[in-house]
């Protein structure tokens, strides 16, 4: 005979799985509302900053810039990987593949524009730039491969019937 506690799990599993599952989608939903607000701030702050400094140090305003809309292309990854846990219960990997490329990305501009800008003044200080532009090269190099390693794994479409050939006369 089972007992009480046994046959309650069930009834009580009914009534709790609900509401966990609705407190769930709402912290992802208002994880989502702030990842856009992030990602229209930055956007905004960005385009404030360049055209505030437009006139100064113009090649250095550029880097920055485009290493903001960096930025925010990672923040919008992160709420479309929100949005899709949304609409399909379920999360991928390919867009944390996506955003690693673009951090790694980030950082080589950032890199790029220190050692033309004069930022590394000791060779001991170029040696340690050099070294991590080559590592995030890696990075980028191994995350595409990753990323194309694991769109050869995505089943494909099926090919379409192939067309029945003309009856033979």
């Amino acid at each position: 005979m089972r007992s009480k506690r046994a046959r309650d799990e069930p009834r009580l599993h009914s009534i709790v799985e609900p509401w966990l599952d609705m407190a769930d989608r709402a912290v992802y939903l208002l994880v989502a509302v702030l990842f856009l607000v992030a990602a229209l701030a930055m956007g905004g702050y960005s385009v404030a900053v360049f055209v505030r400094h437009i006139g100064s140090d113009f090649p250095l305003d550029i880097v920055t810039f485009i290493n903001d809309l960096l930025l925010v292309l990672i923040i919008l990854e992160v709420l479309g990987t929100v949005r899709s846990y949304l609409l399909t219960g379920t999360t991928s990997l390919t867009p944390f593949l996506y955003i690693g490329i673009i951090s790694a990305t980030r950082r080589i501009l950032a890199i790029g524009a220190a050692s033309t800008l004069g930022g590394a003044t000791t060779a001991t200080a170029f040696n340690h730039q050099m070294i991590d532009l080559g590592a995030n090269g890696g990075v980028v190099l191994a995350l595409a491969l990753a990323l194309f390693l694991f769109g050869r794994d995505r089943p494909s479409e099926p090919a379409p019937p192939a067309a029945a050939p003309p009856p033979a006369e």
